[in-house]
């Protein structure tokens, strides 16, 4: 099940949200040496805001599974404020496209067909959630390693500039169409037959 984590909501997920900067720190940080700050052990950078929408993949044990992060371009994000020379007309910016970023699976995920199941996953919840925030598009920036396997998951991914190569990794800005024709094909492709989100109330707190 992935969880769709929100600014109403987010009082919920304290402990999942802790779980996912803490893995964020062992993959970007202790992993693969990115330059990130890390504060108090977890990795949190200037994007993670209010209006920032998280998706957990959480077992039944509540164990994280993988983590991404859903932000407007309307606000300051990755592309816009990092990543904008991979784009050759700027950055995409509207009310209805936001921003992927932040994929990180568990750390201790065996590296091939597990990353793989798992990065599939995340883009049919990335679907699910954007069909139902009113979203048209999804920007993303992707590596060598993944960009080959998030441009051929089902949706319908648009190049927004040539590939840039980086001291550490060679990077590209994609943008990926959110429409229910392609749910579909993400959806069989992962061999996937009911949604994989929830959207839990934020009322349930106050209930309990």
């Amino acid at each position: 099940m992935i969880q769709i984590i929100t600014r109403e909501n987010r009082g919920l997920f304290r402990h999942a949200l802790t779980e996912m900067h803490t893995q964020r720190r062992k993959l970007f940080i202790d992993e693969m040496g990115w330059g990130l700050a890390e504060i108090a052990g977890l990795e949190i950078d200037q994007f993670d805001c209010e209006e920032a929408i998280y998706l957990i993949d959480m077992s039944e044990s509540g164990r994280v599974l993988q983590s991404a992060r859903l932000l407007p371009t309307t606000l300051p994000h990755m592309l816009s404020e990092i990543f904008g020379h991979l784009c050759e007309a700027g950055p995409p910016v509207s009310n209805n496209i936001w921003e992927a970023s932040r994929f990180c699976p568990a750390p201790d995920t065996p590296k091939g067909a597990p990353r793989r199941l798992l990065l599939g996953r995340m883009i049919t919840a990335i679907m699910e959630t954007g069909l139902l925030f009113g979203m048209e598009n999804v920007t993303f920036v992707a590596s060598a390693a993944l960009a080959p396997l998030a441009c051929t998951a089902g949706w319908r991914v648009t190049s927004l500039g040539p590939v840039v190569r980086t001291r550490r990794d060679r990077l590209a800005a994609f943008s990926a169409e959110i429409a229910a024709d392609g749910l579909a094909r993400v959806r069989a492709r992962n061999q996937l037959s009911a949604p994989l989100t929830r959207h839990a109330d934020p009322g349930l707190k106050r209930a309990a």
